[in-house]
């Protein structure tokens, strides 16, 4: 083997090869290392010795931008700066600032439905594991295609397992970190066992999370229960869940909202089990370890929620925020 140096150019050629993948779907990027946006997804590109790549010391969020309005931002930059406490992490700029970075890097793609990804990292400054020699953190705006969730899941549901992973410990869960190592793991089990998700318990045996997703059931007495959030991501979308949830309590579609421990047996037993998350909103499970959720067909409570979820992403002003298209 004879390495070369390799020079800019060589690099940075018109269409590289070595960025094909993924090319079609990554619209626009902004950083505050490069001070703008880029459109070229071969620019799109970090330090290696920024701590969120080698460390994992950084934290996240993702949103929807539906027919040029973002949906719950308010919800995702609070959770982001909730995150950064957590781990004493400074913002590189303050939550107005950074929601106007969002909205101008939207802006310049021009598409009006795309999933936007933001991360705060700690920041460039050296290969070790210690936060205090980086400079400053850095924001990194990220616009690309909606993530295309299968169809049969709405029409026919979905499938799961219960995860051998281990939950991560509270202090982490309730951080969207960067680290997200157990959660790629689950991800690999659930297509190892050919299912569509994999399904966490905490230390207790009580059902938790998904990989990536917020987990609720609908017990045969028509109460829709969830886990406590004292060792879990606290999900946007499923906090949008509980507030539409209320609508189908009014209408006695529902009888309450239970935040409560959940056992495998109650989840067998259910009604129903749903899955939240941003980009599918939610969707219904109806085989969960083999064994078949009720009548192994998405049911009532899903598919009332499925449409106001689509009424509250198109409609709702509260937690819509307009892009400035110029």
């Amino acid at each position: 083997m004879n390495l070369k140096i390799l020079s800019r150019n060589e690099i940075f050629l018109e269409q590289p090869k070595w960025r094909d993948p993924g090319r079609s779907n990554y619209l626009a990027m902004y950083s505050s290392v490069f001070g703008g946006v880029v459109a070229d997804p071969a620019l799109m590109i970090l330090p290696m010795d920024d701590h969120l790549v080698h460390r994992g010391d950084g934290i996240f969020e993702a949103l929807e931008c539906v027919n040029g309005y973002l949906y719950n931002l308010d919800a995702h930059l609070s959770r982001l700066q909730r995150s950064a406490q957590l781990i004493s992490l400074d913002l590189p700029f303050d939550l107005g600032t950074i929601k106007q970075i969002i909205m101008e890097t939207v802006a310049i793609v021009g598409v009006k439905d795309c999933i936007v990804r933001l991360f705060i990292s700690r920041g460039l400054g050296g290969f070790g594991p210690n936060p205090t020699e980086c400079h400053k953190s850095n924001l990194y705006v990220v616009a690309l295609k909606g993530e295309s969730v299968p169809r049969h899941f709405y029409t026919e549901g979905a499938s799961a397992v219960t995860s051998q992973i281990p939950i991560k410990p509270a202090f982490f869960a309730r951080v969207k970190s960067c680290n997200y190592l157990p959660n790629a793991l689950a991800h690999l089990e659930a297509h190892r066992n050919k299912v569509d998700f994999a399904i966490v318990l905490d230390q207790q045996g009580y059902v938790a999370e998904g990989a990536t997703e917020s987990i609720a059931i609908v017990s045969k007495q028509k109460i829709f229960m969830y886990p406590k959030l004292d060792n879990i991501l606290e999900g946007t979308t499923l906090l949008r869940a509980l507030e539409l949830v209320k609508e189908l309590i009014k209408k006695e579609d529902l009888k309450r909202i239970s935040c409560t421990d959940i056992s495998l047996e109650e989840v067998y037993n259910s009604s129903e089990m749903l899955v939240f998350g941003t980009s599918m909103n939610v969707v219904p499970i109806v085989e969960y370890d083999g064994k078949t959720i009720d009548v192994g067909k998405p049911g009532p409570v899903f598919r009332r929620l499925l449409e106001l979820f689509q009424k509250d992403r198109t409609e709702n002003k509260k937690v819509l925020t307009l892009i400035p298209y110029t």
